[in-house]
């Protein structure tokens, strides 16, 4: 989220559009995600990033439609990412733990999609992929994650189409959308 860019589309200045977003952060309608970061790691994108809450508003706005998201996955992605992100601070809201929400992406673009840490400071990375195959390249992003925090690493998870967990190393795996209902 750059507020210059988005308030230059907008013909509003950079402050005012972050005023904006946070109002609509207020209200419950989206939610910035910050930046993970870590003293032993460098070359880290410093800048949030924006999840629509409601995704289903988020396509309206977008004007998708059901067969060009089927056609197109990359836009496709983008909705499933803003969904997951939304889905898992439901779960989170009635947590008696409580997470912290940030996302990690490095300049070469490896990224984890949502890094949640707690109190103790125990991290769980989560990558959202909109296909059912996953492969061992989707785990960059988790696995410099988990290099980077060390023993604080609890899991890294890939979430996609598909109806199994599958492991890809110590503490990685590729999981169903659906586990998100019934961890």
């Amino acid at each position: 989220m750059n507020h210059s860019s988005f308030g230059a589309a907008l013909g509003l200045s950079s402050i005012t559009a972050q005023k904006y977003v946070a109002i609509l952060e207020r209200l419950f309608l989206v939610r910035t995600l910050a930046p993970w970061s870590n003293n032993r790691l460098s070359r880290l994108i410093k800048t949030p990033k924006l999840h629509f809450i409601d995704t289903g508003l988020l396509a309206t706005l977008r004007e998708e439609e059901a067969d060009a998201l089927r056609e197109n996955r990359t836009r496709f992605g983008a909705l499933l990412e803003s969904f997951v992100v939304s889905e898992l601070m439901k779960l989170a809201s009635w947590s008696e733990r409580r997470l912290s929400f940030s996302h990690y992406r490095t300049k070469d673009k490896d990224e984890v999609d949502v890094v949640i840490e707690d109190r103790r400071g125990r991290i769980v990375g989560i990558e959202v992929k909109a296909s059912a195959t996953v492969k061992t390249d989707d785990f960059r992003g988790l696995r410099q994650l988990q290099d980077a925090v060390g023993d604080r690493f609890v899991r890294g998870l890939v979430l996609h189409d598909h109806d199994r967990i599958t492991p890809f190393g110590e503490k990685l795996q590729a999981a169903p959308l659906s586990i998100l209902w019934t961890m």
